[in-house]
């Protein structure tokens, strides 16, 4: 297999990415609710949404660079580069795994944001101790949670609004 087999980077995919990543940023920043050593947000929604109607390489780039982006804008620009791979990570298999059903969409959320998770939590155990890494988990567990259960009905809504787009 080659690059350009998992990953599609024509003018549109590349249009849509950028849509998205700064709906992500935006959904980020918006929607920032402090939590330990983090914050939940509603960017997760938006990332799972552009996987789900656009694919992993769309969803990949709208994690990673959306996410990343609002790192640095609220003022943590040192977890720009840990945004960057577990929510370009996260996007890029749950779009790539998401089919139509609930069921699919249901189990490439469950493969794709351990990435997500394990970034976080991995990063703040190691920057703030193991004890910090507790709190991390269940609020990056809820946030995909919450993510996935928004992000259905929303990507069906939209789906069935802009067909000429798929």
């Amino acid at each position: 297999m080659k690059f350009e087999d998992y990953v599609e980077l024509d003018s549109s995919t590349i249009g849509l990415s950028a849509v998205f990543a700064a709906a992500v940023t935006i959904a980020t920043m918006a929607i920032s609710i402090p939590i330990g050593f983090g914050f939940l947000n509603f960017g997760e929604i938006v990332i799972y949404t552009a996987a789900f109607l656009f694919g992993g390489t769309v969803g990949g780039l709208a994690g990673g660079v959306g996410a990343g982006a609002a790192d640095v804008l609220l003022g943590y620009p040192m977890w720009a580069p840990i945004t960057l791979v577990g929510k370009g990570l996260e996007g890029f298999i749950v779009g790539h795994l998401a089919g139509k059903s609930l069921r699919s969409k249901a189990i490439a959320v469950a493969i794709g944001a351990p990435f997500m998770i394990a970034a976080y939590v991995l990063t703040t155990a190691v920057l703030y101790g193991i004890p910090a890494a507790g709190p991390e988990l269940a609020a990056d567990v809820l946030q995909a949670g919450l993510g996935f259960a928004i992000a259905v009905p929303l990507s069906k809504l939209l789906e069935d609004r802009l067909p000429e787009l798929r």
